[in-house]
């Protein structure tokens, strides 16, 4: 790798969690767990019908320092802003341990 990627955006990592519901049970919800300077690239983009309702799923490259500890794996998730991008694949971008490359699809930000 000649020159390094540019890490300009400012990414939440996020993990699955069980939040209290207020009525004395648990229900979904995610827990920040680090932040990350990143380089974001869109891959590619798909839209479809779900019933009669027309979604879209976009497709982004999320490059990132190989961090020593909380290192994203593929049940987390970035947010940037209202953006939410979910994670699923992670792998070593040079063999090295420099650089990690996170595979996500873009989503809905979920309160």
């Amino acid at each position: 790798m000649r020159n390094p990627p540019l890490l300009r955006r400012r990414a939440r990592l996020e993990a699955p969690t069980d939040l209290p519901d207020g009525s004395g049970g648990m229900m979904p919800g995610w827990l920040a767990v680090a932040d990350h300077w990143i380089a974001l690239m869109p891959v590619s983009g798909q839209e479809a019908y779900e019933g009669a309702r027309e979604t879209a799923a976009i497709t982004h490259r999320i490059l990132l320092r190989c961090p020593r500890t909380l290192r994203p794996r593929p049940d987390q998730r970035f947010v940037i802003d209202s953006r939410v991008f979910t994670i699923r694949a992670v792998f070593d971008r040079d063999g090295r341990g420099r650089f990690l490359t996170c595979l996500t699809e873009e989503g809905r930000h979920e309160p």
